[in-house]
């Protein structure tokens, strides 16, 4: 058996479709495989599955899975059929979904390598841009999604994440009860919240719907009251103690002027009191020992985060109007309000 017969067992290819030429450039690490059809063949209707004459060809390119550490690419012109019903069609491929550059093969392993690892992650080591990756996630996760039932989903969470260095932006849809994504939609805010509702109206009625969680964007609020308007609006912990961080961060650096022992403790206040190495400790308390306002800013922040350590609703709000009145909370409020 010849290179072309390896690849073409390697591809899964059948007749009528055989490799035509392999082309392999070492200087780029990079493989073109050439696929074509044999003469006079005949294709499916893509809508009825009759057996149709080809009406004409379009070239197409698709990434595929490397062989040997090249990045290999399959390459072929796809027959349009002339089908006496339904007028002419681009066929179905064996090897790749409709409309999209990438073998089922390719999209397999990114799945699967995506279930174990970072999306970002993922991209730098197929050297593709993470927009991709989501793409990709996003048809298999609403694919998988069409038999799912979500009659008894009634809180919600929504986090968006930006690709492309921020240029582009991908809105992750969960069900908090069960920990699951339900939807991935491209780009943000209050479009991304009208998108979500149409495309899950035969699945989510928005009056099921008791909570939406997410950050404090005004353009997530927006959609939430117009597309879920019985829905509470619940702001998520990572977010509202990151906006706690960035609050001790903008008193750290305003105090600084004024005690120069603040320049080398940035990331001392970002973690817990628990997690501190015996060095950041000491670090800790002889800032602490100054009486500095960063000090009590970091004080305000765990006192916060003690909030969702308590599960009775009446000590919860009697215990965050305590925290929200306290004394000196004035340097708390005048930031974190912002």
């Amino acid at each position: 058996m010849d290179d072309k017969g390896l690849i073409q067992v390697a591809l899964g290819v059948q007749s009528p479709w055989f490799v035509k030429d392999i082309n392999l450039n070492t200087s780029e690490k990079k493989m073109d495989i050439y696929l074509d059809f044999f003469k006079g063949s005949r294709f499916p209707c893509p809508v009825c599955n009759e057996l149709s004459e080809i009406h004409d060809t379009k070239e197409r390119i698709w990434r595929h899975l490397d062989f040997f550490h090249y990045e290999s690419y399959l390459h072929a012109r796809v027959p349009r059929t002339k089908c006496k019903e339904h007028g002419v069609k681009l066929v179905n491929l064996p090897w790749s979904r409709r409309n999209t550059g990438f073998t089922l093969f390719f999209e397999a392993l990114i799945v699967a390598m995506s279930d174990v690892m970072p999306v970002s992650a993922v991209a730098d080591m197929v050297s593709l841009n993470e927009e991709s990756v989501w793409r990709i996630l996003a048809h298999y996760v609403n694919k998988a999604l069409e038999s799912v039932n979500l009659s008894d989903v009634d809180t919600i969470g929504i986090d968006e994440i930006s690709v492309k260095k921020g240029h582009q932006y991908i809105t992750l849809f969960y069900d908090f009860n069960e920990t699951r994504v339900i939807h991935i939609e491209h780009g943000k805010g209050k479009d991304a919240l009208k998108r979500f509702k149409k495309v899950m109206e035969d699945k989510i009625e928005p009056n099921q719907i008791k909570y939406i969680s997410m950050d404090m964007s005004p353009a997530f609020e927006s959609g939430a009251k117009e597309y879920f308007p019985d829905a509470k609006i619940v702001y998520d912990k990572f977010h509202v103690i990151k906006m706690a961080n960035d609050t001790i961060d903008k008193v750290r650096r305003k105090e600084y002027e004024m005690n120069k022992e603040l320049g080398k403790a940035r990331f001392i206040w970002l973690k817990n009191p628990e997690n501190l190495s015996e060095r950041e400790m000491q670090k800790l308390h002889s800032i602490k020992n100054l009486d500095s306002k960063t000090a009590k800013a970091y004080q305000f922040r765990i006192a916060l985060q003690r909030l969702w350590s308590i599960k009775h609703p009446y000590i919860i709000r009697k215990y965050f109007s305590k925290w929200y009145y306290c004394e000196n909370s004035h340097l708390k409020l005048t930031h974190f309000s912002h």
